[in-house]
């Protein structure tokens, strides 16, 4: 009995142990599946960080490259856009640049040349109706001639001019015969000179162009014609004054802005409708129509060989003298090329005026009158004509510039032929073409 009461404790005790046993492996098994599975599960999860993070940090690197794609792009497209721009600017300035050089040589013919004498003399007036300077070269300007010195200011035909300080108005040797005796010269880079006979000479400091805002002041020409201008002050105002009028104010002197008159428009339009030719562009500072005025030395001896006393060149004050063949030839000319480059174009014929009368030497009236002479020789005709300019005779041209160059006495002249007008009277000379 005891024997198998062991048996059955044994057999009981292999059972439990058994059954231990499997639920050990069984718990086993688990742990290790749980183990396993998680061991997935973290892998997994490393795998999907890391994929995160290298799917954010692709994100943030295509951000990058989109961001940098989106500057570079749009550095490249404003670059594109500014050098467009540029461009365009460019291109509408050559076009702006190509319509200025087609409406200034719209005018111009195919340009046949014949030579017909060469540049005798040069003058230019710094002071409007004032003394005449004689100069070796120029340069031809859109204001008309320009005399330019190292270390001395650059000085242009008609710059300056005299005014009333009451009424504004300009004042010439119509007014007073002795302006034509004053003098007006540079002195240094800034500053000029006053001189005539008999009165001490006056410097002063040109006014500079950043003025012009404050002091400009407006002036007024033929028929109320408005410029603008800066006053000098009034050094040269009583220095003008005390010469002219023999007391110490009343008279101003002013500087030219360089402005554009409109000559085409307001008083002179009445003359761009006889002359059809007369552009805004053919004016000078303070000229009184045109920058330059052409005759020809065979005119003016025509005209001295009828008087006693012979009448100086300055006295018709002149830009160009031109040496020629036959008088007066120079009314039929149209396109005149002067050296290798200036051409300018015959606007309308000068006609004259009382001053011829005035010594350009003394100021005093000359006691022959060369007027009647003159009116003899070249009486004005034409009803159109005379409508504007009066019947004042004629001598020389006006003329406007269409080509800008440096131009020197003993240059050689030139006038365009049309080959329609073969019979046409402008001087012997050779035929050239360009």
């Amino acid at each position: 009995m005891f024997g198998s009461e062991y048996n059955s404790t044994i057999v009981i005790t292999c059972g439990i142990a058994m059954f231990l046993g499997i639920v050990y492996w069984n718990l086993r098994q688990s742990s290790s599946e749980k183990s396993k599975r998680k061991k997935s599960s973290e892998k997994i999860s490393r795998e999907t960080s890391s994929n995160s993070c290298e799917q954010i940090t692709a994100r943030k690197t295509n951000s990058r490259e989109t961001s940098n794609g989106c500057e570079k792009k749009l550095e490249t497209n404003l670059h594109e856009i500014s050098n467009g721009c540029d461009q365009n600017l460019q291109i509408e300035k050559k076009k702006k640049s190509e319509i200025s050089v087609v409406e200034t040589k719209l005018d111009i013919p195919k340009l046949k040349w014949v030579k017909v004498g060469r540049v005798e003399e040069l003058y230019y007036y710094p002071l409007k109706s004032g003394r005449g300077k004689t100069i070796t070269e120029c340069k031809f300007t859109e204001f008309g001639i320009s005399v330019e010195e190292k270390g001395l200011l650059t000085l242009r035909d008609r710059m300056f001019l005299v005014y009333n300080e009451e009424t504004l108005k300009f004042q010439t040797g119509r007014q007073y015969p002795t302006m034509i005796l004053v003098s007006l010269s540079a002195v240094d880079e800034y500053k000029v000179k006053l001189e005539a006979v008999g009165m001490p000479s006056v410097v002063f400091r040109v006014p500079e162009k950043s003025e012009k805002s404050s002091a400009a002041i407006e002036c007024s020409l033929w028929w109320g014609e408005p410029v603008k201008c800066i006053d000098c002050g009034p050094e040269p105002a009583e220095w003008l004054s005390r010469f002219l009028t023999g007391t110490n104010s009343g008279l101003r002197l002013g500087y030219s802005l360089y402005d554009r008159r409109e000559i085409t428009k307001g008083p002179w339009e009445r003359f761009s409708k006889v002359y059809n030719t007369l552009r805004d562009e053919d004016t000078g500072l303070f000229s009184d129509i045109t920058s330059y005025m052409l005759m020809t030395s065979k005119s003016l001896d025509k005209l001295n060989e009828r008087l006693e006393t012979p009448v100086p060149t300055l006295q018709f004050r002149p830009n160009i003298v031109v040496s020629n063949d036959e008088p007066f030839v120079e009314d039929n000319w149209e396109w005149i090329k002067i050296g290798d480059r200036a051409i300018i174009r015959n606007v309308k014929p000068c006609p004259r005026c009382k001053m011829i009368k005035v010594d350009p030497e003394t100021g005093n009236v000359a006691k022959e009158e060369p007027m009647k002479t003159l009116y003899s020789l070249r009486k004005q005709t034409d009803p159109e004509r005379v409508s504007v300019d009066g019947t004042a005779p004629i001598l020389g041209i006006y003329c406007g510039l269409y080509i800008t160059g440096r131009v020197k006495l003993k240059d050689d002249v030139f006038v365009h032929v049309p080959e329609d007008t073969e019979n046409l009277k402008i001087s012997n000379g050779q035929e050239i073409e360009i």
